[in-house]
């Protein structure tokens, strides 16, 4: 994801280096304030265009979803792009102020005032209430983006952080439009930026209206509530009254319980059977999740929005080795379920499913449908049987190098597999890993 991140912005570098009058690098060479200048404009510029796609990625555009392999990378792209405008809005703002300071200090001499030709037009009335909210939106974004990536952060507070971070977006694209040189609208840079700031600010207003994803939503109500008290796991089950377009085992939707709490992504346990039927599988891991048993009810109103995600276990190889860590069991379960439905798997399929807390119940719904689909299970409750490693995988699957692996659990878990298969020669194709994290 970094890559398409550096990719962007070479392409606002050369589009910014080819769009420079003749004289802007020898000013710059002979003069800090010159030099200050080009640097002010261009990381302003950076900042922008990187925050405008990432605008663009929040609202979740269904075209984008293949060519980035799923929503949950657009998302990790999101993220890294936020993480790259908020670098480079930073050290827009400090080229602001550092040598403003270093001035008042004496350190510097001061620039060179240029006269004033007393022409007054509406672009030159809007530059200092512009530079003004910009100022304050620099401060806001970075303030909301570090709120936002901090993990331990609740989870519906950051959701309306994204909220604020739109309606701020907004504010700096005033400041660019209004303070982004007049000859720069006229090359390729100025046009590039043009449609950048239209898009993000489409998006930023989609967001603030709260219709992302309102196309891709069905509304219906809870039918049944198992709670594994054992493992931590209440499975939802959800009977859609409007339409819902289907899914492929291994997807996840946006599950709304509570208009209060807001919409939460949840892979889909079951499988697709055209009767409108979804069981969500959710893991008691935080505050709300904690005290779902307690509160839903069998008749509860649910929205569904999706469904997303790329996981879908197809493979043209020989055999597939499954990973599930914890509630990362979720994407497999409903495989299991359309692989038992079709009669059983055709290929070899190995499933390992590493718990700390068994819960006999599920453990033995998980043992039925194993055997239905025709998938050999391989139960490592690791408090009694320790941990899956890269080693203890290829000594328990033979032909594991010849196998596609899909992995679904704690990114730390995902990792250590990925490197240790890579070490004894499995290609980094072969190793599928849903990037399940949406901050």
């Amino acid at each position: 994801m970094k890559t398409y991140v550096t990719a962007l912005l070479a392409l606002l570098t050369g589009l910014w280096i080819v769009s420079l009058p003749g004289d802007a690098w020898p000013a710059a060479s002979a003069d800090f304030w010159a030099l200050r200048k080009l640097a002010i404009y261009y990381t302003g510029i950076g900042a922008l265009g990187l925050m405008s796609v990432a605008l663009v990625l929040a609202t979740r555009p269904r075209w984008l979803e293949t060519p980035l392999g799923g929503l949950d990378r657009s998302y990790r792209l999101h993220k890294w792009l936020g993480i790259g405008a908020t670098v480079l809005g930073f050290l827009h703002w400090m080229l602001k102020i550092v040598p403003k300071w270093m001035v008042s200090q004496g350190w510097l001499e001061r620039a060179a005032r240029k006269g004033s030709s007393g022409a007054t037009d509406l672009l030159t009335l809007l530059r200092e209430p512009a530079e003004s909210v910009g100022e304050w939106g620099i401060y806001l974004v970075l303030a909301l983006v570090l709120l936002a990536l901090w993990k331990r952060f609740p989870y519906r507070p950051a959701f309306l952080l994204h909220r604020a971070l739109a309606a701020t977006y907004l504010i700096l694209v005033f400041h660019g439009a209004v303070l982004m040189p007049t000859g720069y609208w006229l090359t390729p840079l100025g046009a590039t930026m043009a449609v950048l700031m239209g898009a993000g600010s489409l998006a930023a207003m989609t967001s603030l209206a709260g219709r992302i994803g309102r196309k891709r939503q069905a509304t219906g109500t809870i039918t049944a509530l198992r709670h594994h008290r054992d493992n931590g796991v209440l499975e939802v089950d959800c009977r859609l009254g409007s339409a819902w377009p289907g899914h492929v085992a291994g997807q996840f939707a946006f599950l709304t319980l509570s208009p209060r709490e807001g919409a939460h992504p949840y892979t889909i346990a079951s499988a697709w059977r055209g009767d409108g039927i979804l069981t969500f599988a959710i893991k008691g891991l935080g505050d709300y999740t904690r005290t779902l048993p307690q509160h839903l009810q069998v008749g509860a109103p649910v929205t569904v929005e999706g469904p997303y995600g790329r996981f879908d276990f197809s493979s043209r190889a020989e055999r597939q080795v499954w990973v599930a860590g914890g509630i990362g069991i979720t994407p497999f379960l409903a495989r299991l379920e359309a692989l038992a439905a079709q009669g059983g798997s055709t290929q070899p399929v190995d499933m390992f499913y590493c718990t700390a807390a068994a819960d006999d119940g599920f453990i033995a719904h998980l043992r039925q449908l194993a055997e239905q689909a025709r998938v050999r299970l391989h139960l490592l409750v690791t408090p009694r049987d320790g941990y899956l490693t890269s080693e203890r995988l290829n000594d328990t699957v033979a032909t594991l190098k010849d196998s596609d692996i899909w992995f679904c659990g704690p990114a730390s878990f995902g990792q250590a597999l990925r490197q240790g298969l890579g070490a004894l020669g499995l290609s980094e194709r072969r190793f599928h890993q849903e990037a399940f994290e949406m901050r």
